[in-house]
Protein backbone atom coordinates (compact mmCIF):
# COMPACT_ATOMS: atom_id res chain seq x y z
CA UNK A 1 0.00 0.00 0.00
CA UNK A 2 1.66 3.46 -1.05
CA UNK A 3 1.61 6.24 1.18
CA UNK A 4 -0.91 8.01 -0.81
CA UNK A 5 -3.83 5.06 -0.60
CA UNK A 6 -2.48 4.84 3.30
CA UNK A 7 -3.33 8.57 3.82
CA UNK A 8 -7.06 8.06 2.01
CA UNK A 9 -7.19 5.14 4.40
CA UNK A 10 -6.22 6.99 7.32
CA UNK A 11 -8.94 9.57 6.45
CA UNK A 12 -12.17 7.22 5.67
CA UNK A 13 -11.57 5.64 8.47
CA UNK A 14 -11.75 9.14 11.06
CA UNK A 15 -14.66 9.94 9.11
CA UNK A 16 -16.32 6.25 9.86
CA UNK A 17 -15.48 6.51 13.75
CA UNK A 18 -16.96 9.96 13.54
CA UNK A 19 -20.11 9.51 12.20
CA UNK A 20 -20.28 6.39 14.42
CA UNK A 21 -19.38 8.30 17.43
CA UNK A 22 -22.33 11.03 16.15
CA UNK A 23 -24.82 7.90 15.73
CA UNK A 24 -23.93 6.83 19.44
CA UNK A 25 -24.49 10.15 20.57
CA UNK A 26 -28.11 10.74 19.21
CA UNK A 27 -29.44 7.50 20.36
CA UNK A 28 -27.95 8.10 23.75
CA UNK A 29 -29.83 11.53 23.53
CA UNK A 30 -32.94 10.25 21.66
CA UNK A 31 -32.57 13.31 19.41
CA UNK A 32 -32.88 12.87 15.12
CA UNK A 33 -31.33 15.48 12.81
CA UNK A 34 -33.88 16.02 10.37
CA UNK A 35 -32.08 14.65 7.37
CA UNK A 36 -31.95 11.25 9.08
CA UNK A 37 -35.97 11.37 9.35
CA UNK A 38 -37.78 9.82 7.32
CA UNK A 39 -41.75 10.29 6.57
CA UNK A 40 -44.05 9.26 9.57
CA UNK A 41 -46.70 6.46 8.06
CA UNK A 42 -50.09 6.22 9.63
CA UNK A 43 -52.60 3.52 9.20
CA UNK A 44 -54.96 5.86 10.53
CA UNK A 45 -55.34 9.44 11.50
CA UNK A 46 -58.68 10.44 12.99
CA UNK A 47 -60.14 12.79 15.42
CA UNK A 48 -63.37 12.19 17.72
CA UNK A 49 -65.17 13.41 21.00
CA UNK A 50 -65.26 11.68 24.06
CA UNK A 51 -67.94 12.07 27.28
CA UNK A 52 -70.38 14.99 27.16
CA UNK A 53 -74.00 15.42 27.60
CA UNK A 54 -76.69 17.32 25.62
CA UNK A 55 -78.08 20.37 27.31
CA UNK A 56 -80.69 22.56 26.44
CA UNK A 57 -80.00 26.13 26.13
CA UNK A 58 -81.70 28.61 28.72
CA UNK A 59 -81.49 31.83 27.44
CA UNK A 60 -84.89 32.93 26.75
CA UNK A 61 -86.21 31.73 22.85
CA UNK A 62 -83.70 29.21 23.07
CA UNK A 63 -84.59 26.72 25.26
CA UNK A 64 -86.07 24.73 22.89
CA UNK A 65 -82.20 23.86 21.06
CA UNK A 66 -79.32 21.67 22.40
CA UNK A 67 -75.58 22.00 22.82
CA UNK A 68 -73.36 19.55 24.23
CA UNK A 69 -70.84 19.70 26.84
CA UNK A 70 -68.23 18.03 28.74
CA UNK A 71 -67.17 16.32 26.09
CA UNK A 72 -63.09 15.81 25.18
CA UNK A 73 -61.30 16.37 21.79
CA UNK A 74 -59.21 13.62 20.52
CA UNK A 75 -57.04 13.56 18.18
CA UNK A 76 -55.68 10.03 17.18
CA UNK A 77 -52.01 8.87 15.22
CA UNK A 78 -52.31 4.78 15.04
CA UNK A 79 -49.10 3.98 13.08
CA UNK A 80 -48.80 1.76 10.22
CA UNK A 81 -46.02 -0.85 11.54
CA UNK A 82 -47.04 -0.63 15.76
CA UNK A 83 -44.28 -2.45 18.09
CA UNK A 84 -44.87 -5.68 19.39
CA UNK A 85 -47.44 -5.33 22.13
CA UNK A 86 -47.51 -1.54 22.16
CA UNK A 87 -49.93 0.14 24.29
CA UNK A 88 -51.48 3.38 23.86
CA UNK A 89 -50.10 6.84 25.09
CA UNK A 90 -52.28 9.15 25.82
CA UNK A 91 -51.17 12.42 25.93
CA UNK A 92 -52.86 15.46 27.80
CA UNK A 93 -53.02 18.41 30.76
CA UNK A 94 -56.24 18.96 32.66
CA UNK A 95 -56.96 22.43 30.99
CA UNK A 96 -54.58 22.71 28.40
CA UNK A 97 -54.88 22.45 24.84
CA UNK A 98 -53.25 18.80 23.35
CA UNK A 99 -51.08 21.28 20.79
CA UNK A 100 -48.37 21.26 23.10
CA UNK A 101 -47.42 17.50 22.38
CA UNK A 102 -48.20 18.21 18.31
CA UNK A 103 -45.11 20.66 17.84
CA UNK A 104 -42.21 22.83 19.45
CA UNK A 105 -42.54 26.58 19.26
CA UNK A 106 -39.24 26.85 16.98
CA UNK A 107 -41.04 23.94 14.58
CA UNK A 108 -39.37 20.62 16.09
CA UNK A 109 -40.97 17.66 16.32
CA UNK A 110 -42.71 17.12 19.73
CA UNK A 111 -43.61 14.22 21.99
CA UNK A 112 -46.31 12.90 19.80
CA UNK A 113 -44.36 12.40 16.84
CA UNK A 114 -41.35 10.51 19.07
CA UNK A 115 -43.53 8.21 20.13
CA UNK A 116 -45.74 7.41 16.80
CA UNK A 117 -42.15 6.74 15.17
CA UNK A 118 -41.35 4.14 17.81
CA UNK A 119 -44.68 2.34 16.94
CA UNK A 120 -46.98 4.00 19.71
CA UNK A 121 -50.32 4.42 19.04
CA UNK A 122 -50.68 8.07 20.94
CA UNK A 123 -53.99 9.77 21.50
CA UNK A 124 -53.45 13.60 21.77
CA UNK A 125 -56.32 15.38 24.39
CA UNK A 126 -58.01 18.29 24.00
CA UNK A 127 -60.08 18.28 27.76
CA UNK A 128 -63.43 19.43 28.36
CA UNK A 129 -63.18 23.60 28.14
CA UNK A 130 -60.51 23.81 26.49
CA UNK A 131 -59.39 24.35 23.20
CA UNK A 132 -60.69 22.27 20.14
CA UNK A 133 -63.11 20.56 22.26
CA UNK A 134 -64.91 23.78 23.15
CA UNK A 135 -67.19 25.59 26.13
CA UNK A 136 -70.68 26.06 26.95
CA UNK A 137 -71.46 30.02 25.77
CA UNK A 138 -74.86 29.60 27.05
CA UNK A 139 -73.92 31.68 30.70
CA UNK A 140 -71.93 34.07 28.79
CA UNK A 141 -75.23 34.97 27.04
CA UNK A 142 -76.88 35.41 29.91
CA UNK A 143 -74.69 37.60 31.12
CA UNK A 144 -74.86 39.87 28.31
CA UNK A 145 -78.46 39.70 28.33
CA UNK A 146 -78.54 41.13 31.92
CA UNK A 147 -80.61 37.98 33.01
CA UNK A 148 -77.64 36.44 35.89
CA UNK A 149 -75.14 38.76 37.33
CA UNK A 150 -71.35 39.06 36.00
CA UNK A 151 -70.17 37.18 39.53
CA UNK A 152 -71.72 34.22 37.75
CA UNK A 153 -69.21 33.24 34.82
CA UNK A 154 -66.69 30.97 35.41
CA UNK A 155 -63.13 32.45 35.44
CA UNK A 156 -61.55 32.79 32.17
CA UNK A 157 -58.08 31.36 32.51
CA UNK A 158 -55.43 32.64 29.76
CA UNK A 159 -52.18 32.11 29.09
CA UNK A 160 -49.93 35.52 29.26
CA UNK A 161 -45.94 36.61 29.80
CA UNK A 162 -46.34 36.62 32.50
CA UNK A 163 -46.65 32.48 32.91
CA UNK A 164 -42.66 32.57 31.33
CA UNK A 165 -41.98 33.10 34.88
CA UNK A 166 -44.40 30.95 36.45
CA UNK A 167 -42.99 27.98 34.26
CA UNK A 168 -39.70 28.43 35.23
CA UNK A 169 -38.85 29.35 31.63
CA UNK A 170 -36.71 32.67 32.48
CA UNK A 171 -36.78 35.67 35.51
CA UNK A 172 -38.44 37.31 33.09
CA UNK A 173 -40.91 37.09 29.78
CA UNK A 174 -38.47 35.91 27.04
CA UNK A 175 -35.31 35.98 28.93
CA UNK A 176 -33.21 32.52 29.51
CA UNK A 177 -32.06 31.75 33.02
CA UNK A 178 -28.22 31.88 34.06
CA UNK A 179 -26.79 28.77 33.01
CA UNK A 180 -26.23 26.96 36.70
CA UNK A 181 -26.39 23.54 36.78
CA UNK A 182 -25.87 23.53 40.41
CA UNK A 183 -28.98 25.20 41.27
CA UNK A 184 -31.71 23.08 42.99
CA UNK A 185 -34.97 26.22 44.18
CA UNK A 186 -38.61 25.02 44.95
CA UNK A 187 -39.94 27.35 43.09
CA UNK A 188 -40.99 29.87 45.39
CA UNK A 189 -42.93 27.46 47.68
CA UNK A 190 -40.47 27.76 50.31
CA UNK A 191 -38.80 28.99 53.06
CA UNK A 192 -36.60 31.29 51.65
CA UNK A 193 -38.35 31.63 48.63
CA UNK A 194 -35.87 30.16 45.88
CA UNK A 195 -36.46 30.00 42.24
CA UNK A 196 -34.15 28.29 39.56
CA UNK A 197 -34.82 29.21 36.29
CA UNK A 198 -34.05 27.28 32.84
CA UNK A 199 -32.47 28.16 29.50
CA UNK A 200 -33.66 25.84 26.93
CA UNK A 201 -36.98 27.22 25.75
CA UNK A 202 -36.84 28.42 22.22
CA UNK A 203 -36.95 32.41 22.76
CA UNK A 204 -37.17 34.05 19.50
CA UNK A 205 -39.70 35.43 17.96
CA UNK A 206 -41.37 33.28 15.81
CA UNK A 207 -41.14 30.69 19.07
CA UNK A 208 -42.41 33.89 20.98
CA UNK A 209 -45.90 33.82 19.19
CA UNK A 210 -46.20 30.34 18.86
CA UNK A 211 -45.59 30.46 22.95
CA UNK A 212 -48.33 33.21 23.68
CA UNK A 213 -50.96 31.54 21.32
CA UNK A 214 -51.39 27.78 22.18
CA UNK A 215 -53.81 29.08 24.65
CA UNK A 216 -55.70 31.47 23.15
CA UNK A 217 -59.00 30.09 24.19
CA UNK A 218 -59.98 30.79 27.75
CA UNK A 219 -60.53 27.68 29.93
CA UNK A 220 -64.24 27.98 30.49
CA UNK A 221 -64.91 24.43 32.66
CA UNK A 222 -68.42 22.81 32.65
CA UNK A 223 -69.77 20.71 35.32
CA UNK A 224 -68.29 17.53 35.64
CA UNK A 225 -64.67 18.23 34.85
CA UNK A 226 -62.90 16.15 32.97
CA UNK A 227 -63.25 13.02 34.92
CA UNK A 228 -66.16 11.33 32.92
CA UNK A 229 -64.51 12.63 29.22
CA UNK A 230 -61.48 10.18 30.19
CA UNK A 231 -62.74 7.26 31.29
CA UNK A 232 -64.63 7.45 28.39
CA UNK A 233 -61.33 7.99 26.65
CA UNK A 234 -59.90 4.60 28.16
CA UNK A 235 -62.00 2.55 27.67
CA UNK A 236 -62.42 2.80 24.16
CA UNK A 237 -58.33 2.50 23.94
CA UNK A 238 -58.02 0.04 26.22
CA UNK A 239 -54.92 -0.03 29.26
CA UNK A 240 -53.47 2.77 28.22
CA UNK A 241 -49.90 4.34 29.23
CA UNK A 242 -51.21 8.03 30.29
CA UNK A 243 -48.67 11.10 30.01
CA UNK A 244 -49.66 13.78 32.03
CA UNK A 245 -48.28 16.85 32.36
CA UNK A 246 -49.02 19.20 35.71
CA UNK A 247 -51.96 19.04 36.69
CA UNK A 248 -52.76 16.34 33.98
CA UNK A 249 -50.23 13.99 35.83
CA UNK A 250 -52.44 14.29 39.23
CA UNK A 251 -55.48 14.03 37.36
CA UNK A 252 -53.92 10.63 36.10
CA UNK A 253 -53.53 9.59 39.56
CA UNK A 254 -56.83 10.09 40.23
CA UNK A 255 -58.22 8.35 37.59
CA UNK A 256 -55.47 5.13 38.66
CA UNK A 257 -56.71 5.03 42.08
CA UNK A 258 -60.36 4.68 41.08
CA UNK A 259 -60.10 2.39 38.02
CA UNK A 260 -56.51 0.82 37.77
CA UNK A 261 -57.52 -1.86 35.39
CA UNK A 262 -57.81 1.04 32.96
CA UNK A 263 -54.12 1.47 33.12
CA UNK A 264 -51.00 -0.09 31.90
CA UNK A 265 -48.73 2.65 32.98
CA UNK A 266 -48.68 6.59 34.31
CA UNK A 267 -46.71 9.24 34.07
CA UNK A 268 -46.54 12.56 35.48
CA UNK A 269 -44.34 15.26 33.61
CA UNK A 270 -44.02 17.45 36.64
CA UNK A 271 -47.10 17.03 38.47
CA UNK A 272 -48.84 19.01 40.31
CA UNK A 273 -48.07 19.28 44.64
CA UNK A 274 -45.31 17.52 43.17
CA UNK A 275 -46.50 14.01 43.62
CA UNK A 276 -49.22 11.98 41.45
CA UNK A 277 -51.22 10.61 44.15
CA UNK A 278 -52.90 12.04 47.04
CA UNK A 279 -51.07 11.86 50.19
CA UNK A 280 -53.63 9.68 51.80
CA UNK A 281 -54.73 7.61 48.48
CA UNK A 282 -55.12 3.90 49.65
CA UNK A 283 -52.54 1.59 48.17
CA UNK A 284 -54.49 -1.18 47.04
CA UNK A 285 -55.12 0.39 43.54
CA UNK A 286 -52.52 2.35 42.97
CA UNK A 287 -50.01 -0.10 43.76
CA UNK A 288 -51.56 -1.83 40.57
CA UNK A 289 -50.03 0.72 37.99
CA UNK A 290 -46.16 1.10 36.91
CA UNK A 291 -45.63 4.91 37.28
CA UNK A 292 -42.81 7.25 36.62
CA UNK A 293 -42.81 10.86 38.06
CA UNK A 294 -40.16 12.88 36.13
CA UNK A 295 -39.08 16.22 37.33
CA UNK A 296 -37.10 19.57 37.17
CA UNK A 297 -34.64 21.55 39.44
CA UNK A 298 -37.64 23.27 41.49
CA UNK A 299 -39.53 20.27 42.06
CA UNK A 300 -36.82 18.81 43.82
CA UNK A 301 -36.53 21.78 46.00
CA UNK A 302 -40.25 21.80 46.76
CA UNK A 303 -41.18 20.85 50.18
CA UNK A 304 -43.93 18.76 50.02
CA UNK A 305 -41.15 16.99 48.01
CA UNK A 306 -39.70 14.31 50.62
CA UNK A 307 -43.65 13.17 51.65
CA UNK A 308 -44.57 12.24 48.21
CA UNK A 309 -41.20 10.73 47.54
CA UNK A 310 -42.23 8.96 50.69
CA UNK A 311 -45.68 8.02 49.37
CA UNK A 312 -43.86 6.72 46.36
CA UNK A 313 -41.51 4.73 48.65
CA UNK A 314 -44.65 2.92 50.26
CA UNK A 315 -46.35 1.83 46.99
CA UNK A 316 -43.08 -0.04 46.36
CA UNK A 317 -43.03 -1.12 49.82
CA UNK A 318 -46.55 -2.93 49.24
CA UNK A 319 -45.58 -4.73 45.64
CA UNK A 320 -46.11 -1.67 43.58
CA UNK A 321 -43.17 0.23 41.09
CA UNK A 322 -42.61 3.60 40.97
CA UNK A 323 -40.14 5.39 39.83
CA UNK A 324 -39.12 9.11 41.29
CA UNK A 325 -36.73 10.95 38.65
CA UNK A 326 -35.36 14.00 38.94
CA UNK A 327 -33.63 15.48 35.51
CA UNK A 328 -30.53 16.92 37.72
CA UNK A 329 -29.95 13.40 38.54
CA UNK A 330 -29.31 12.40 34.78
CA UNK A 331 -27.38 15.02 34.07
CA UNK A 332 -29.86 16.95 32.17
CA UNK A 333 -29.90 20.38 33.44
CA UNK A 334 -31.88 23.76 32.20
CA UNK A 335 -35.39 22.62 31.99
CA UNK A 336 -37.86 24.69 33.06
CA UNK A 337 -41.94 23.36 33.99
CA UNK A 338 -42.38 22.70 29.74
CA UNK A 339 -39.62 20.62 29.38
CA UNK A 340 -41.93 18.40 26.55
CA UNK A 341 -41.08 22.00 24.23
CA UNK A 342 -37.50 22.69 24.83
CA UNK A 343 -34.41 22.24 23.21
CA UNK A 344 -33.90 18.98 24.46
CA UNK A 345 -37.28 17.72 24.40
CA UNK A 346 -36.02 14.61 22.30
CA UNK A 347 -33.68 13.84 24.89
CA UNK A 348 -36.12 13.63 27.92
CA UNK A 349 -38.63 11.78 25.33
CA UNK A 350 -36.13 9.30 25.12
CA UNK A 351 -35.90 9.34 29.05
CA UNK A 352 -39.31 7.93 28.92
CA UNK A 353 -39.14 5.76 26.08
CA UNK A 354 -36.45 3.71 27.92
CA UNK A 355 -38.97 3.45 31.55
CA UNK A 356 -41.76 2.30 29.51
CA UNK A 357 -39.30 -0.27 27.58
CA UNK A 358 -38.11 -1.75 30.99
CA UNK A 359 -41.24 -0.85 33.18
CA UNK A 360 -44.03 -1.78 31.00
CA UNK A 361 -42.92 -3.55 27.87
CA UNK A 362 -40.62 -5.94 30.06
CA UNK A 363 -42.87 -6.45 32.48
CA UNK A 364 -46.14 -7.57 29.87
CA UNK A 365 -43.93 -10.00 28.46
CA UNK A 366 -43.55 -11.96 31.50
Amino acid sequence: MTIRHSLKFLAVSLSLALLAACAARDADSGSDTESQKGPIVLKEHRVFYTGGTARHLTSPGMEPYEIRVGQAYVEAFIPEHPRKNARPIIMTHATESGVIWLTTPDGREGWADFFVRRGFPVYVVDPPGTGRAGFAADQIERVRRGLAPPSSLPKPDQRGSWSWEDNNLGPKPYEHGKQDPTCIGNDSRGEPKFTCYGWRMPNDPESIKHWLSYRSIPDMPVEGGSRAAFLDLLQKTGPAIWLGWSQGGALGGTLVNEHPELFAALIGIEPAAECLYKRDAPLDNIKRVPALSIHGINQIGRPGTPSCRQKYADVNAAGGDVTWQSLYDLGIYGNGHMMFWEENNQQIANVLLKWIEGHVETRAAK
